[in-house]
């Protein structure tokens, strides 16, 4: 498929990037630390009240909820679930998969609004419909780690009528960003003692 004039993707990683990733995982860190120092006791108390009420099933549905919310995302329930007592693995695990199916969700609502003709000129007009055209499943694991709202990708690619194939295959990359944040939430909290 030939690109839209003016649109390509990097060739390369720019140094500026990668030292801003790196500036953004250790101010997570930073904050992380210092909430725990602060408020380690109530935030636990209520971390460990929500995980020994709501378990791993409450953990799929708070990051299936929060996941695709412009400005909420998955990150207070992985925090929480983490706080709260259960394992790195399993929450990255649920957490990622709660992540996929909300993908999915969102897709299926842009899929039912497929072709409309004023939303596909909006999602041309934000250059979002020509990256996922162009790109199909690279643009959806673009915005899977990039930090904007990740529902405008989802709820696109079915708009712009993406196979969900390349949108779940896209999305699988989701499991990165998680697995960055609740790192850097371990090393905070644990700073943060």
């Amino acid at each position: 498929m030939k690109l839209p004039a003016g649109l390509a993707l990097p060739t390369d990683v720019s140094p500026k990037a990668v030292a801003r990733l790196l500036g953004g995982l250790v101010v997570l860190v930073a904050l992380v630390a210092v909430v725990g120092a602060v408020l380690r006791e109530p935030i636990v108390a209520f971390s460990a009240g929500l995980v020994a009420e709501y378990g791993l099933i409450g953990l799929f549905a708070g990051v299936f909820a929060l996941d695709q919310t412009p400005g909420l995302g998955f990150q207070p329930v992985v925090f929480l679930a983490y706080t709260g007592g259960i394992a790195p693995m399993p929450l990255l695990l649920v957490a990622w998969l709660a992540s996929l199916s909300a993908s999915a969700a969102v897709y299926a609502v842009g899929r039912a609004f497929r072709g409309r003709p004023s939303l596909v000129a909006l999602l041309l007009r934000w250059r979002i419909g020509h990256w996922i055209q162009a790109y199909g499943a690279r643009a959806i694991a673009v915005a899977a780690l990039a930090p904007v709202p990740f529902c405008l990708a989802t709820f696109g690619a079915g708009v712009m009528g993406i196979p969900l194939r390349d949108l779940l295959l896209g999305a699988s990359v989701r499991v990165v960003k998680i697995g960055l944040m609740l790192a850097a939430v371990a090393a905070g909290w644990g700073l943060g003692t």
